[in-house]
């Protein structure tokens, strides 16, 4: 893959939320954004599919395994606003 070098402007806040996660996640700070970037919104049928699925018939580690997901995918929908 071809990387090209650009310069951006950022509020303060985001980039020391920004360096933060890549010291956390042992990444570089360009790697970061660039996870960020390629992040791609999931269709809202997949998002609804997995908020509303019945658990009924679940193990508890299914269960353990499924708020986990649902939870990840809840946080994102508010943070991105989907």
């Amino acid at each position: 893959m071809n990387y090209i070098t650009t310069n951006i402007r950022l509020p303060e806040d985001d980039y020391l939320s920004l360096k933060e996660e890549a010291f956390r996640k042992r990444k570089s700070l360009s790697a970061v954004i660039r996870e960020k970037l390629s992040t791609k919104k999931p269709s809202e049928d997949y998002t609804q599919k997995i908020i509303n699925l019945k658990t009924d018939w679940f193990t508890e580690k299914n269960y353990e395994d499924y708020r986990k997901m649902r939870s990840e995918i809840e946080e994102r929908s508010k943070r991105y606003n989907w």
